[in-house]
């Protein structure tokens, strides 16, 4: 529902600057000539509702972009870093980076793991974390899954406190042991 009015919301933002860019170039008689500013200039004097146009026009430009400059600042902000705790004193958060390389060094300790990659993302109040690994075969692979999955959240939790979403395993590809080919 959050997302639903932040999109709804910068959708508003985007028509109210549009609206109020056409309104100005209205007000003020589009194509600009010397001839149109000196008019508008000398009719600013009688007729008071122009001035109030423009002046409104200046206020919705200058709200528009300051609300979609604030929604693009808290898109990137979220994306960088997971909220672990919001105090009296600040904020305390890790990096996804940092969550990365967490989910990676667990995942390596595992014997039939050869290589892997993850990446973690925000799900609202909770992290993401998807891993792609290559394996040897000699156990079953549904098994090695779930213990990776078990591992990896409770590491992350663990040492970070952070809650874990979901935790998701692809197997790239298996090979196979020498000799078995």
């Amino acid at each position: 529902m959050k997302r639903v009015v932040k999109i709804l919301s910068g959708i508003l933002a985007f028509l109210t600057l549009v609206f109020s860019v056409c309104l100005l170039l209205i007000a003020i008689g589009w194509p600009i000539s010397t001839e149109r500013m000196q008019t508008m200039i000398g009719s600013l004097r009688r007729m008071p509702h122009v001035l109030i146009l423009i002046v409104s026009a200046f206020a919705l430009i200058a709200i528009a972009i300051i609300v979609l400059y604030g929604m693009i600042g808290e898109h990137f902000n979220r994306r960088t870093s997971a909220l672990l705790e919001r105090n009296a004193l600040g904020e305390t958060s890790v990096s996804f980076s940092t969550l990365s390389q967490l989910a990676q060094q667990t995942v390596k300790s595992w014997p039939d793991v050869l290589s892997c990659k993850t990446k973690v993302y925000a799900i609202g109040n909770s992290v993401r974390v998807d891993i792609r690994v290559v394996s040897l075969p000699t156990t079953s692979l549904l098994e090695l899954t779930h213990a990776l999955q078990d591992a990896v959240a409770s590491a992350i939790f663990e040492y970070c406190g952070t809650t874990v979403g979901t935790v998701d395993v692809t197997v790239d590809q298996a090979e196979l042991p020498p000799g078995k080919a």
